[in-house]
C-alpha cells in the first residue's frame, strides 16, 4: 500500500500485530516504534510494552512498564491498558505497583475477571491474605477458568502467563474505546460524589430511563467500586435493557460484596432471560435453603418446572 494512502498507517499497525503474534518480536518492535515516532497512540505504545514483555528484560529499548505507563497516560479510560501495566509489574515481582495498577483496572471495569484474579495473587504475595481471597473468589464467580487453573496447581499462588492484551486498532478516539468515566474527582470527596451518582442512578432507574441510570451507576461504581447497591441497581438496569451478560456480571459482583436474597432473585431473573435454566434452578435451590418460605423463589421455581 502506498505510504500516502489513508489506510497506510492502519495497515502498517496491523502488520506489527501479525509480527507480534508470529513471535517476530524485533520486527514488531521496529514497526511499532516507527509508527510511534510519527504519531503517538496508546494502542501502539501498549503493543510496544507487550513486545518488551515477550522479548525479556535484556532486550534493547525501554522496559515494558515504561511503555505501558505511557499508554495509560495517553488513554486513561481503557481498562485493558491498566491491566497490562499491573500484570507487567506482577511479572517483574513488583507487588506494590502491581496492586496499585490492577486496582485501577478493576475501577474502570469491575467485571474484569483476570484483573481481579491477578490482583488477588499480588495481594496474597504481599501478605494481604483476606483481601486476596475475596478478589480470587470474585474472579472465580465471574469465570470458571480460575477454578480450573487452581485445580491444576493446588496450593500455588500464581496467575496464568500470556494474559497481556494486544490492541488491534490504532487512532481510535478514547470515547469510542470505552465509555468515558469520571477520572478527575480529586477536587471533591469521592464518597460524596459516588453517593450523588448513586442517587441520580436510582432516580433514573425508577423513572425507567435506563441509559441514563447505567451512565450514572457506572460513575458511582468507578468512584466506589465495592458498593453493593450500585452494582445491584446496575444489574437491574442492564437486565431491563436486555444486556444480559453485563447484568449477570454486575449482579455477581453485588452478591460478592453483599450476599442477599434480593440479589440472588434478580440473578435468577437474568439467568431465566438468558435461557440458562439449569443455573437459574441452582440459584433458586440455594435461596429456598436459605429462606424456605420465600414466595417469590417458589413462584419462579414453579415457572421453571412448567
Amino acid at each position: 500500500m502506498a505510504p500516502g494512502h489513508r489506510l497506510a498507517r492502519q495497515a502498517r499497525f496491523l502488520s506489527g500485530v501479525s509480527l507480534l503474534h508470529l513471535g517476530r518480536h524485533d520486527q514488531a518492535f521496529s514497526t511499532f516504534a516507527g509508527l510511534h515516532r510519527v504519531k503517538p497512540d496508546s494502542a501502539i505504545v501498549n503493543n510496544l510494552g507487550i513486545v518488551q514483555l515477550r522479548r525479556g528484560p535484556a532486550a534493547p529499548g525501554d522496559r515494558a512498564v515504561a511503555y505501558l505507563q505511557e499508554a495509560t497516560r495517553l488513554d486513561d479510560t481503557d481498562s485493558d491498558l491498566f491491566f497490562n501495566l499491573g500484570y507487567a509489574f506482577w511479572l517483574e515481582k513488583d507487588q506494590a505497583n502491581a496492586i496499585h495498577w490492577l486496582r485501577e483496572a478493576v475501577r474502570r471495569n469491575p467485571a474484569d475477571d483476570a484483573a481481579h484474579y491477578v490482583l488477588g495473587v499480588a495481594l496474597q504475595s504481599s501478605g494481604a491474605t483476606t483481601e486476596a481471597a475475596r478478589e480470587k473468589e470474585l474472579a472465580r464467580r465471574l469465570s470458571s477458568e480460575y477454578a480450573e487453573w487452581e485445580a491444576k496447581q493446588p496450593g500455588v499462588n500464581a496467575a496464568p502467563r500470556g494474559l497481556e492484551r494486544i490492541k488491534t486498532d490504532v487512532d481510535v478516539p478514547a470515547s469510542l474505546r470505552v465509555e468515558t468515566m469520571i477520572v478527575a474527582a480529586e477536587q471533591r470527596d469521592q464518597r460524596d460524589l459516588a453517593a450523588f451518582h448513586l442517587q441520580a442512578g436510582r432516580r433514573a432507574y425508577q423513572a425507567e430511563r435506563d441509559a441514563e441510570a447505567i451512565a450514572e451507576l457506572r460513575r458511582a461504581v468507578y468512584l466506589s467500586p465495592y458498593q453493593s447497591e450500585a452494582h445491584l441497581l446496575l444489574g437491574r438496569a442492564y437486565l431491563r435493557s436486555g444486556r444480559l451478560d453485563e447484568a449477570v456480571d454486575a449482579l455477581k459482583i453485588a452478591l460478592w460484596i453483599d450476599d442477599t436474597i434480593v440479589g440472588h432473585l434478580v440473578l435468577v431473573e437474568a439467568y431465566i432471560q438468558a435461557r440458562d435454566l439449569e443455573t437459574a434452578r441452582a440459584e433458586l435451590t440455594w435461596i429456598l435453603k436459605a429462606d424456605p418460605q420465600n414466595a417469590e423463589a417458589k413462584q419462579l421455581l414453579q415457572r421453571l418446572e412448567k
